[in-house]
């Protein structure tokens, strides 16, 4: 049984969506006023793994992911910058999407935009108005009235309503014309200087926390099976949207399961544009295999820190290269197999790896513990390579498995379009094979010198050669 951590409860819950197989996931997208930073790949490769093993259970997922293309962020920048604040973010929008692209993070069915969903939003906050849950001013602005739903103050961050309160200053707007303290803005109104569109009371833009509610319950359903985000969402993000979805619709709960992934770090502060400390995945990309960096997201739990530098990359890429280069030494059995059938234990390996891999995902999808067994499954790969002969039928079923969990994970992925061995060593498998030859020549013209340099520079190179009665062998270590 697949069981969560639900930020609600904060407990590990059984999974057990609303309506039988079918799940509703929604995502809260970037902020596109800027190039995303690894935080962000952070999350979102994170809740690409958790949409892939879904569907690797059999669930059938609807992900949804929206992008806010219109905010003061936005129009700040664009301010900052001189550029038309909707081309700003259609720029970075494209940035956005190639960085995921890069990452392998699957698109979502459905990623809306805030701009394109102003007539969706108006309807909502109207019926906000008119369920007496929000309030509108002679500034033009329209609040949630927080007093309404006072009893769920605090839902999801389990904080005080004195706690929040004393928070509340830097990160919730604080206009003179609201009633309360803790009331978040739905509708802004906008000087004739900034993005804006007409409304039942004023021209002016969306407020943050609205669109997701919009979004989310026009492409998904009123109700959600997961709802996710960073850990920086909870409050004051994700609790608004709770109230105002709620008041909206009078269902409960709105997401029957709330999932935050944890925060990447710098010297243990938390990677952020507010705070400067941050890198561009393009940064990253620059120096690192996309397959590198997903790799080192994912060998950490999704709801635990990741503190980042350089050498944590480096080790990571070294890390999967082990995996890499034994699906290299399969793929080099393989073309060197007969037809026969021995098995050598590898289908019992198998499916004793892949029950483990399943129950480690299972305990609220902990990568982790699932490439730890993927690491000990590749050790004995690689004794039974080295000792026995596997026909190329359970050769290839050993591929075809590692293919079945990259489906899930997304970290045995070409980084380069090249074959895997050439990106890990700079050596295809036609290279090696001619450089064997080349020792052979060397070997029968009893030029040892040669023979033995040609041996060194394949070691190095992580390619370890075998003489035995029946020619040479080699593997990949």
């Amino acid at each position: 049984m697949l069981r969560v951590y639900n930020t609600l409860t904060r407990e590990n819950e059984d999974f057990v969506p609303l309506n039988g197989k079918k799940v509703n996931m929604y995502v809260c997208g970037p902020t596109v006023y800027d190039h995303c930073h690894l935080g962000h790949a952070r999350s979102y490769v994170s809740f690409d793994i958790i949409r892939r093993y879904l569907m690797y259970r059999g669930y059938n997922v609807n992900y949804v992911s929206n992008i806010t293309d219109v905010d003061d962020k936005v129009i700040d920048r664009a301010k900052e910058s001189g550029e038309d604040a909707f081309e700003l973010s259609k720029k970075f929008t494209e940035s956005f999407e190639e960085d995921m692209q890069a990452l392998g993070v699957m698109e979502p069915d459905t990623r809306p935009k805030v701009t394109e969903h102003i007539e969706d939003i108006i309807d909502t906050v109207a019926t906000l108005i008119d369920n007496g849950a929000a309030y509108s001013t002679s500034k033009g602005n329209v609040y949630y009235d927080l007093q309404k739903s006072a009893d769920r103050i605090g839902i999801l961050s389990h904080q005080t309503v004195e706690g929040l309160m004393e928070g509340s200053g830097c990160r919730i707007d604080v206009e003179d014309d609201k009633k309360y303290q803790l009331d978040f803005v739905l509708w802004k109104n906008s000087p004739g200087n900034e993005p804006g569109w007409d409304s039942p009371w004023g021209r002016g833009r969306p407020g943050w926390h609205i669109e997701c509610t919009v979004m989310s319950m026009k492409y998904c359903s009123e109700q959600l099976d997961i709802h996710g985000g960073g850990l920086d969402l909870v409050f004051p993000h994700h609790e608004a949207e709770i109230h105002q979805s709620e008041s909206c619709t009078g269902k409960h709960p709105f997401s029957k399961y709330w999932m935050h992934n944890g925060f990447l770090t710098i010297d243990k502060e938390k990677m952020s544009k507010s705070l400067g400390n941050f890198f561009t995945i393009k940064e990253v990309l620059a120096k690192f295999p996309p397959g590198t960096i997903r790799f080192f997201i994912v060998y950490t739990h999704y709801r635990s820190t990741i503190d980042f530098s350089e050498d944590a990359l480096v080790e990571a890429g070294k890390a999967r290269q082990r995996l890499l280069n034994t699906i290299s030494n399969v793929k080099h059995a393989v073309s060197e197999a007969t037809d026969n059938n021995a098995d050598c234990g590898l289908s019992e390996l198998m499916d004793e790896t892949r029950s483990s891999f399943v129950e480690s995902m299972d305990d609220d999808f902990n990568t982790r513990e699932a490439i730890g067994n993927l690491f000990v499954f590749s050790r004995k790969v690689n004794s039974i390579l080295t000792n026995e002969k596997p026909g190329r039928n359970s050769l290839e079923n050993v591929l075809d498995f590692f293919s079945e969990i990259n489906e899930v994970l997304g970290i045995f992925e070409d980084d380069s379009k090249k074959t895997s061995e050439k990106e890990s060593s700079g050596l295809s498998d036609e290279d090696i094979k001619e450089m064997i030859e080349l020792r052979e020549r060397a070997r029968i013209d009893r030029d040892w010198a040669t023979a033995d340099s040609i041996r060194d520079k394949l070691k190095e190179k992580g390619i370890v050669i075998e003489d035995g009665k029946e020619g040479v062998r080699w593997k990949r270590v």
